[in-house]
C-alpha cells in the first residue's frame, strides 16, 4: 500500500468534526488513578515537570491524528509555559510501533528523550525499523546505545507499555489519540483551540 503523507489541512477538518463530543469525567475512586497515569515515574516528562496543568497523551507514533493533535498541543506550549506533558506509548499499529516506542523511552538515559520523541511525532515519513533508526540518529540519538539500554532495562519499558494499555482498556479508549487534562477524559483528537479550552476548565 502506498503511503500517503499528512495532509494537515484534512486532518484539521476530520478533527473539528470531533470537537462537538464532550469530555468524559473520571468518576471517584476509578480504577487507574489520575496520579497513575499523569506521574508514572518511569515516563520522562515533556514541557514544565512544575506545571500546574498535565496533559496526557496516550499515542502511537504511526497514528496521524496523535501526531497532528502533538502539533496543535505544541503552539498551546509556545504561548503557555506552565504545561506538563506526558506521552503515554500505546503502540497499537504493530511491532513497528512498539519499536518506536521503546527506543524512544530507552534515549531518555542520553537526554535524547525529547529529541527523540518530538522528532517521531513530527515526521511525515512512513515508520520502519530503519526509517525510525534514521530518524532517531538525526536527533542525536545513539541508536546502538539506545538498543543496549533497552536490553538492559527490558522489563522495565515493557512494563510502561503493559501500563498504559492496560488503562487505554480501563477507560475504553477504542484507538489513538486520547487526552486526559486534569480530570477530564477526551477520547478524540483536539485542535489547538480545543487544548486550550480543556486546559482552561483543568485549572478552574
Amino acid at each position: 500500500m502506498q503511503y500517503r503523507p499528512l495532509n494537515r489541512r484534512h486532518m484539521l477538518k476530520g478533527i473539528a468534526g470531533l470537537t462537538v463530543m464532550a469530555p468524559l469525567p473520571l468518576w471517584a475512586n476509578p480504577m487507574p488513578t489520575v496520579e497513575d497515569i499523569a506521574f508514572d515515574a518511569d515516563i520522562p516528562v515533556l514541557g514544565d515537570p512544575d506545571g500546574d496543568v498535565t496533559v496526557v497523551e496516550f499515542t502511537d507514533y504511526q497514528c496521524p491524528y496523535c501526531k497532528l493533535s502533538f502539533i496543535e498541543l505544541s503552539k498551546v506550549m509556545v504561548e503557555d509555559r506552565n504545561i506538563r506533558l506526558v506521552l503515554r506509548d500505546w503502540p497499537i499499529f504493530g511491532e513497528v510501533s512498539r519499536n518506536a516506542a521503546l527506543l524512544t523511552l530507552a534515549s531518555n538515559s542520553q537526554g535524547r528523550y525529547a529529541d527523540a520523541a518530538h522528532t517521531l511525532m513530527t515526521t511525515r515519513d512512513r515508520l520502519t525499523f530503519r526509517s525510525t533508526a534514521d530518524l532517531l540518529g538525526q536527533a542525536g540519538v545513539d541508536v546502538d546505545l539506545a538498543r543496549s539500554d533497552l536490553d538492559a532495562r527490558q522489563d522495565l519499558l515493557l512494563g510502561v507499555l503493559s501500563r498504559t494499555e492496560a488503562q487505554a482498556s480501563a477507560f475504553q479508549l477504542q484507538g489513538t489519540p486520547g487526552f486526559l487534562i486534569g480530570k477530564a477524559l477526551y477520547k478524540r483528537g483536539m485542535t489547538a483551540d480545543d487544548f486550550r479550552k480543556a486546559i482552561a476548565q483543568a485549572r478552574a
